[in-house]
């Protein structure tokens, strides 16, 4: 091996110490335990075999930040809720809505209409959802929180999520159209 060669390889192996974790920093490489003289290298039919770097761990690539999904009307505020919600958000991944992405890119948060940081919430973040009950009250429920979300500076614009049983005809273009018309407020209701 030429001196170049050498040269060109502890620098290499000295780029890639740069990238491993600290833990990983003290173990020694092959090449470290390799010596070069300064002597020059003998003819190439004498040379012996060359000590090689064993296979460095392969580093995880960063992991992208969750995107935020707040969401007002979640029945309940624990993971049974936020169950519900990756559920859904499965469901349209299935039926082709790449938006939609893996249940896991969210982070899914209940917000209440009335937490007193709603309107800087509301500004700071775009992704908002309205859960919609399919239950015989759910109507006047759920223009009651658009309402008061609205009056306290909440967002303006919302994804409908509900249950897949529930027709996009009746309760969800009432409440889509009642939204729009009465509160200025685009609810986003998706075909099948």
């Amino acid at each position: 091996m030429s001196q170049d060669q050498a040269a060109g390889l502890r620098q290499w192996a000295d780029s890639q110490r740069q990238k491993q974790a600290p833990s990983q920093l003290d173990a020694p490489l092959a090449s470290d335990t390799e010596v070069v003289s300064e002597t020059p290298a003998p003819a190439p039919s004498a040379v012996s075999p060359i000590t090689t770097i064993d296979e460095q761990p392969v580093a995880k690539a960063p992991s992208l930040p969750k995107k935020p999904l707040y969401i007002i009307g979640l029945p309940g505020q624990g993971a049974q809720s936020v169950k519900q919600v990756q559920h859904r958000l499965a469901q349209w991944s299935a039926l082709g809505r790449h938006w939609a992405g893996s249940p896991d890119d969210w982070d899914i948060q209940a917000v209440s209409v009335n937490a007193p940081d709603l309107a800087q919430l509301s500004t700071k973040h775009a992704r908002w959802a309205l859960w919609i009950n399919s239950d015989a009250d759910a109507f006047a429920e759920m223009y009651r929180l658009l309402r008061q979300a609205r009056d306290n500076g909440g967002p303006r614009r919302l994804l409908a999520l509900h249950e897949p049983s529930l027709s996009r005809q009746g309760l969800l273009e009432n409440l889509r159209e009642a939204a729009s018309h009465y509160l200025a407020t685009d609810l986003l209701v998706l075909a099948r």
